[in-house]
């Protein structure tokens, strides 16, 4: 079983999309379609999906127990 932390979407410009994670401002390609603002979960330096910001705050809160 994989772990991925939740990403927030900082900026998406042509070739990458940037986004802050707990390790801080990542590059990522993308799989979907996704907008600023949105929470996602990454696998391999690819978006993959995307989830809620409610979703995305319970899994840090686990994560940080």
């Amino acid at each position: 079983m994989c772990l991925t932390i939740p990403k927030q979407v900082l900026s998406i410009k042509k070739d990458f999309i940037e986004v802050m994670s707990s390790k801080g401002k990542e590059k990522l390609g993308t799989l979907i379609t996704i907008k600023k603002g949105d929470w996602v979960l990454s696998q391999n330096g690819i978006i993959i999906r995307k989830i809620g910001a409610g979703q995305a705050q319970e899994i840090i809160n686990l994560i940080n127990q």
